[in-house]
């Protein structure tokens, strides 16, 4: 397939930051050619990427890249793409009424860097591929105006107010890591009548935050993968804060002062913290409702915790709602039960009524 490419530019640091300039690839083999969409320009387009299709950014791209067109693929192979004072890659047609699906394929190793957001989708955004992606961003480091997909690959938002932010937002695979001086993953909406949704379903994912771990103003849903919650926030921040928990895997959920370098190890499952904790939850395959398990801290026995599955409504809403579960958060583990080597294997409890149905992998809600 013939794809398009963005030229190398300079890496100069500019005053502001203005779209790239697109321009074509050598001609491929016509055995390639076949497939290019009549919508892929067959010459040089400037300022923006105004037509339907799949582009292929590379090299170092000191300027937004700005995305008008509704259907569009970029694949980043091996980019870096640096905004100064917008967001590095923009989606935005100025028209609310047309739906635009922006979907991001990485390749090898990648880099962003917002003085606004890392990416933001003006609707639909998807990331996928079986490449990485680093993200420094002022504001979010992933951002979509209504349903955010993350389905593979290997994300790292390295510093962040929001790591990521949507409407809806639906994570099925790959590895999601977040570090945010606000929240981890929040799912918002400034439309009424929306009830934002976070659904996980699967891969796997550390969520470092200061303040909520996921934070959803709606309806929040943990269904399968392995999700590590890891904030720092003595005083108000909880590591799950939702108006509406729908379906939850057993949780290991326990506090302390713990330090960057440190790690924390339950059965398998080990992680050496990137920065200073004082709550943290695990949501690990194989853990059993009921069931204590001996948490590890640099080697040597810390605590006790029982897993526990807490699906309650809760009493908060709004952004910043907190105390949204019984007590405030999950229930902490204590010195019941006793310590198992092993990971037990526990049923997946059923869904409760009225929670939102699970998004096939790709699908997003519409408008």
């Amino acid at each position: 397939m013939k794809k398009l490419s963005l030229l190398l530019l300079p890496l100069l640091l500019l005053a502001a930051c203005k779209p790239a300039e697109i321009a074509e690839l050598p001609a491929a083999p016509a055995a390639e050619t076949t497939a290019v969409p009549e919508a892929v320009p067959q010459s040089a387009v400037s300022n923006t990427i105004s037509l339907d299709g799949e582009y292929k950014l590379t090299g170092v791209i000191n300027e937004q890249v700005l995305v008008t067109a509704a259907n569009v693929t970029l694949i980043l192979d091996n980019a870096t793409i640096i905004c100064a004072d917008d967001s590095a890659i923009l989606g935005d047609d100025d028209d609310s009424k047309n739906l635009q699906n922006l979907t991001i394929t990485l390749i090898g190793n990648n880099v962003i860097n917002g003085g606004k957001h890392g990416i933001q989708g003006k609707d639909n955004l998807t990331i996928t591929g079986d490449g990485t992606l680093e993200v420094t961003a002022v504001k979010d480091g992933l951002h979509a105006g209504d349903a955010l997909n993350f389905e593979s690959g290997n994300v790292n938002v390295l510093s962040s107010f929001e790591g990521v932010e949507a409407a809806y937002i639906n994570i099925s695979g790959g590895s999601l890591t977040t570090h945010a001086s606000d929240d981890g993953v929040n799912a918002a909406a400034d439309e009424d009548g929306v009830t934002p949704s976070v659904i996980i379903s699967g891969g796997t994912h550390f969520i470092y935050s200061g303040s909520d771990g996921i934070d959803s103003n709606g309806t929040l849903d943990i269904s399968g993968g392995t999700v590590a919650v890891l904030i720092n926030a003595p005083r108000d921040g909880e590591t799950f804060d939702a108006d509406r928990p729908g379906t939850f895997l057993p949780i290991l959920s326990f506090s302390g002062n713990f330090a960057a370098g440190d790690t924390i190890a339950v059965g398998d499952f080990e992680v050496t913290l990137e920065t200073a904790v004082t709550s943290a939850s695990l949501i690990l395959p194989g853990i059993a409702d009921g069931t204590a398990y001996r948490v590890l801290l640099n080697g040597s026995d810390y605590q006790e915790v029982t897993a526990s599955v807490t699906v309650a409504a809760g009493m908060g809403a709004g952004f910043g709602g907190g105390g949204n579960f019984p007590g405030g958060g999950f229930p902490q583990g204590g010195q019941n039960g006793r310590p198992r080597g092993d990971l037990a294997n526990g049923e997946r409890p059923a869904r409760t009524e009225g929670a939102p149905p699970d998004f096939a992998a790709g699908e997003v809600p519409q408008r």
